[in-house]
């Protein structure tokens, strides 16, 4: 099975290019130096080799030239340079200089050329590493001069050029991806803070901008950001007020319609048709009121206005005192383990109030009813257990229910307003803590608030 290639990023892509774009020019100005340089030292070469064989062919014609003169004494009477190798060709015999080196063989390539009467040179492959040879004809002794000299130290001058190239090659390509790294840090700094921000406002500050910039280039998009999260803003605030004051305009008369429910249900002498229905409508009416009030707490929530009231408390003590205001036994909390650090958090008191009651009422409508409330501190956060009796929420809904209107799929229809764990998420958010909820310790669904942990030093 194949495994899907993930895509590159845009700064591994300009590395690679800066770095492919690095190799292939100091690749391409690497050979060219190299192949130029060894055309003219092999030149140069050459040249040496051929004012060598001029100068000792000399000296083999004079000497031969000499009454009685053998070609073996001739060339023992003459010391040819280092690695060179001198053969002589006279009526068919073969002489050289040396006897432990390769034979005429390395001649052969000359050979027609200097029968001719030329002065021939060529390269053989012949030795290690290869040699220059260079034929000359002596046609006043009747013998023809050949001079094999090996280009060692050619060949370790080719060699250490082409090392130095290669390794300025690669340290050119790796300058090239450094220089690539670089250029995309620069380039994609601009995104990283639109990225910065842009999760910033996500996360509910709409108050960030993007600093302004002398860049033509980045003027624009730092100018259509600011704008859009200015839209954005602005939009947010007028659906909030609209909210509000929706709900704020309702609440005289839902005022009105209660008090005169009110008078309605006292009144005697109604039948009973007329009577399930007063009790009908005042069930209703009870529901849209808590909405109302609902609404307005989400309202005040989204405007996220700092509060004055963040005091550090005791989370254990903090969820007692829900209890008490809910009426609820004393007994639904799990004691803390004795000796364990008493957890704080920094909260206002009022809104987690209003979190535990509903997370409270929660389990009474839709949970079968408050099984146990557990506090434990862990590490840097505080974690606040509400566990119900009911079947649980299954995995799908586990995030949708904190949605606005939203209940689940086993959740009674006409029972609250739909809004309380919608609060319940605003309100931890706003504290900068997480609600989430999970499968329970005795098959009911839990409900778990993560605050901040406070010091102890803070508390006041």
């Amino acid at each position: 099975m194949t495994r899907a290639r993930s895509p590159r990023g845009l700064r591994a892509s300009v590395t690679v290019a800066f770095a492919l774009g690095a190799l292939t020019l100091s690749t391409a100005l690497a050979l060219g130096t190299y192949f130029s340089a060894r055309h003219l030292l092999v030149e140069q070469r050459e040249r040496t080799a051929t004012r060598q064989a001029y100068t000792d062919a000399a000296l083999v014609r004079d000497g031969l030239q000499t009454a009685g003169a053998q070609v073996s004494d001739v060339l023992e009477s003459i010391s040819p340079p280092a690695g060179a190798v001198i053969y002589v060709r006279r009526d068919g015999e073969w002489y050289s200089s040396a006897l432990d080196t390769a034979g005429p063989s390395t001649t052969d390539e000359v050979q027609p050329i200097v029968a001719d009467g030329s002065v021939a040179v060529a390269w053989t492959e012949e030795t290690d590493p290869n040699a220059v040879v260079v034929g000359i004809p002596l046609s006043a002794v009747d013998a023809e001069y050949y001079e094999v000299s090996v280009a060692e130290e050619l060949d370790r001058t080719l060699w250490t050029l082409g090392l130095a190239l290669a390794v300025g090659a690669a340290l050119t390509t790796a300058a090239g991806a450094l220089l690539g790294r670089a250029a995309s840090r620069r380039v994609l700094a601009p995104l990283g803070e639109v990225t910065t921000a842009a999760v910033r406002v996500s996360a509910g500050d709409m108050s960030t901008r993007l600093s302004d910039t002398d860049d033509p280039d980045l003027a624009a998009l730092v100018g259509a950001f600011n704008n859009m999260v200015d839209a954005l803003h602005e939009r947010i605030q007028q659906d909030s007020r609209f909210a509000a004051d929706v709900s704020h305009e309702l609440r005289t008369p839902v005022t009105t319609l209660t008090t005169s429910l009110s008078l309605l249900q006292q009144t005697e002498g109604l039948s009973p048709r007329a009577e399930r229905a007063v009790a009908l409508m005042g069930d209703e009416l009870e529901r849209f009121r808590r909405a109302l009030e609902d609404l307005l707490e989400l309202g005040r929530l989204d405007a996220d206005a700092p509060s004055d009231q963040m005091r550090v408390v005791s989370a254990q003590q903090l969820v007692e005192q829900a209890l008490r205001v809910g009426r609820r036994s004393a007994d639904l909390v799990v004691p803390a383990d004795v000796g364990t650090e008493e957890p704080l958090v920094r909260v206002d008191r009022s809104q987690l109030l209003r979190v535990l009651t509903n997370l409270f009422r929660n389990a009474d409508l839709h949970g079968g009813g408050l099984t146990e409330v557990r506090v434990q501190g862990r590490g840097d956060f505080v974690d606040i257990f509400v566990e119900d009796r009911g079947s649980g929420v299954s995995p799908e809904d586990r995030k949708r229910i904190f949605e606005r209107f939203a209940r689940a799929g086993g959740q009674k229809s006409g029972t609250g307003s739909g809004l309380g764990l919608s609060i319940v998420q605003q309100t931890i958010r706003n504290h900068h803590g997480d609600v989430w909820c999970t499968d329970g310790r005795h098959g009911g669904a839990v409900f778990v608030v993560r605050l901040p942990r406070a010091h102890r030093e803070a508390l006041s």
